[in-house]
């Protein structure tokens, strides 16, 4: 679906740190399905070619309810075994 012209994406950027693409994915999803069910509701009739667009106040909504699929905790040991991993890498491209 489109979005509207009033989506705001840095701040829903902001309120979706540490998300991950599959979280993102997820969300977009949910916000695409509550615009649809929006334009269903303000209906008094056929829809006649209608088109649902994602709206910031909807975007936002969604945002807002979800949750990052990796806790905080989980996402740092992650990186600390990346970072010992990319350490690795560098010893052994100077001997």
């Amino acid at each position: 679906l489109p979005m509207a012209s009033d989506v705001d994406l840095d701040a829903i950027a902001s309120v979706t740190d540490g998300f991950s693409g599959a979280d993102l994915q997820a969300v977009l999803s949910d916000a695409q399905l509550a615009s649809v069910h929006k334009l269903l509701e303000s209906m008094n009739g056929p829809v006649n070619g209608r088109v649902p667009v994602i709206d910031n106040s909807t975007l936002r909504a969604v945002a807002l309810k979800a949750r990052p699929s990796v806790s905080q905790s989980e996402r740092q040991r992650l990186y600390g075994i990346y970072s010992q991993f990319l350490e690795s890498k560098k010893s052994v491209g100077t001997q």
